[in-house]
């Protein structure tokens, strides 16, 4: 896989990501905006290790589109919340 991101600005990758999250995610929900800029925040910003990408992305659109596991989708962001308010300080 070529290497593209040579001197440049690592934001622009960043932002590219996000829109390929959200490409991926608008067949699945018509938030994609939403879900594809949490998915990318969660997975690329904030240490989320106990989840893989998939199960991140579960728990978002569940969320997003209140179906499936919404009550353990909405425990598991909660404690994502928790935790960033928790190393934030606040």
């Amino acid at each position: 896989m070529a290497n593209t991101i040579g001197t440049g600005d690592k934001t622009d990758f960043d932002e590219t990501r996000r829109l390929l999250y959200m490409a991926l995610l608008v067949s699945q929900t018509k938030r994609y905006n939403l879900a594809g800029t949490l998915v990318n925040a969660l997975t690329h910003h904030h240490a989320v290790d106990d989840l893989d990408i998939g199960e991140i992305t579960a728990n978002v659109v569940s969320v997003v589109e209140g179906s499936g596991d919404e009550d353990g989708s909405r425990a598991w962001l909660q404690a994502q919340i928790d935790r960033i308010t928790q190393e934030l300080g606040d």
